[in-house]
């Protein structure tokens, strides 16, 4: 019984940790077109030619129902998680007039989800212009009114949070500050200012930001220092963020246009890249708790692949339309994860144990060749990536050829790493990325085989052979190396 009791309030963390994710994640993919939607003033037409995309429709749709689910989930986590720690009861008023207003506020804005759905379902036809301004009015103004909520939401668990220590004390203050700014929400409604209108969406945002960063201190703060916790937040962000937009890649290779930061193609390159997301995800999530010395590879290689897409996004930011959410989302990820990870390496951790063993000389040469090819990849589609279509087994433009580069220089990194480390500890989840993300590239191939060029068998069969250069790795180091001083031959004629 006691273990139950026990065992409860982590449960509830985690409970909330997750609904606040998958929260954020749904909210996120809702509003991926909220900077280019039209406003209730606007013409019936832009209306018309928004919600003319149904397929695109359907999945925000869908996201945003999703979120308001999983908006109520966090509610009655977070209202358990402040009982829990208020045994006398007196932030309890507090924490049910939060509770109460973290379940109105979906429940209204559910409405507007509903008017959404109609205007996806028959916005071209069947509907007069009258009804399709009235339904797009009302989708708009329920989101906007459950500001008020919202800010209750905030404050009360702020409130709460502060007297119990539920929270840390500045998440707590911050759900107290946000409250205020998502009060502008009613004012936009009722006002129809486009201003007010925009703060408002700024004001949300401060509060999708506000739960994920509570999401990730629920999920992973478990006793750890502040270092180790950021650390793995960051790894937890790209988990979910290249497993969402890997997966889409992956299934929809032409249509990252309408997904994702720019219209990356041709459509085997944009395969590439959704294999190589997913690929990272399944690496950096097993690291996701594993200890310093093992994972310090993969913030090195986070380091190189975020500055280098950076300095590429700079380089050719004509590409990108800043029209367009999903624009601005890439530059601060990238501009903030290069700074994090810098961070997170030069922090650093604990050392290695003392009696860590080597590598077997072949696996490490295995792991330095790689390291040289592909570093040399690297260099070369960085410098001139369209140089190198008449080669490579579909066309490469100038920003998808310098980030496929970062891809490549990746691994060329954990593999460099792991040879010049010599050490098994630090050698296993750069052995598992070179299985992994060249695992991923493949399925990438399979996905658009129809679309590669006369190189396309020479690119399947180099990366089978990465893929069999990290299972090899793998393999041996489960094979402990003995030393000779300690091996059971020693002392024999």
């Amino acid at each position: 019984m006691q273990d139950t009791a026990r065992s409860s309030p982590t449960t509830t963390r985690r409970i909330a940790g997750a609904a606040g994710l998958t929260y954020v994640i749904g909210a996120g993919i809702e509003n991926m077109d909220v900077l280019r939607a039209p406003s209730p003033s606007g013409s019936v037409a832009d209306i018309r030619e928004h919600y003319a995309d149904q397929a695109l429709g359907t999945v925000t749709t869908a996201a945003g129902s999703l979120a308001l689910v999983a908006y109520c989930v966090l509610a009655i986590a977070l209202f358990r998680l402040v009982r829990e720690a208020d045994p006398d009861g007196a932030a309890r008023p507090w924490a049910v007039v939060a509770l109460a207003a973290g379940l109105a506020g979906p429940a209204l804005a559910a409405v507007g989800v509903v008017a959404s759905s109609i205007l996806v379902a028959g916005a071209g036809a069947g509907r007069s212009d009258h009804d399709v301004h009235s339904l797009f009015e009302l989708f708009v103004d329920a989101r906007l009114i459950s500001g008020i909520f919202i800010a209750t939401f905030l404050a009360g668990f702020g409130v709460a949070a502060l007297r119990t220590r539920a929270l840390p004390a500045p998440l707590a203050q911050a759900a107290c500050v946000l409250a205020v700014p998502a009060l502008l929400g009613p004012p936009a409604a009722i006002t129809d200012s486009d201003v007010l209108r925009a703060a408002a969406i700024v004001a949300f945002g401060g509060q999708s930001l506000w739960i994920f960063t509570t999401s990730l201190w629920l999920l992973l703060a478990d006793g750890i220092a502040r270092a180790e916790l950021a650390r793995r937040a960051a790894f937890l962000v790209l988990v979910v963020a290249a497993g969402l937009v890997g997966l889409a890649m992956l299934a929809a290779p032409g249509a990252t246009g309408r997904f994702f930061a720019w219209d990356l193609a041709p459509e085997p390159l944009a395969a590439f890249a959704g294999g190589v997301y997913v690929g990272s995800a399944a690496v950096y999530a097993v690291a996701l708790v594993r200890p310093w010395p093992e994972v310090r590879a993969l913030v090195a290689g986070a380091v190189v692949l975020s500055v280098s897409v950076f300095v590429a996004t700079l380089v050719d930011l004509d590409v990108f339309d800043l029209g367009r959410l999903q624009a601005w989302a890439w530059l601060v990820l990238f501009a903030g994860f290069s700074l994090v990870t810098i961070g997170l390496l030069i922090a650093g951790g604990p050392s290695a144990a003392p009696g860590d063993a080597p590598l077997e000389p072949w696996a490490r040469a295995v792991l330095a060749a790689v390291a040289a090819g592909c570093g040399g990849l690297a260099l070369a589609l960085w410098i001139d990536p369209v140089g190198l279509s008449g080669p490579s087994p579909f066309v490469l433009p100038p920003l998808g050829g310098r980030f496929a580069g970062s891809w490549i220089a990746l691994l060329a990194l954990l593999a460099g790493w792991a040879a010049v480390r010599d050490r098994a500890e630090e050698a296993w989840l750069p052995a598992l990325a070179l299985v992994a993300l060249p695992a991923g590239a493949l399925l990438a191939a399979a996905r658009t085989s129809s679309d590669l060029d006369a190189g396309g068998a020479v690119y399947a069969v180099v990366l089978v052979l990465l893929i069999a250069c990290g299972l090899a790795v793998l393999r041996s180091l489960r094979k402990p190396v003995v030393s000779p001083a300690v091996s059971p031959s020693a002392g024999r004629p």
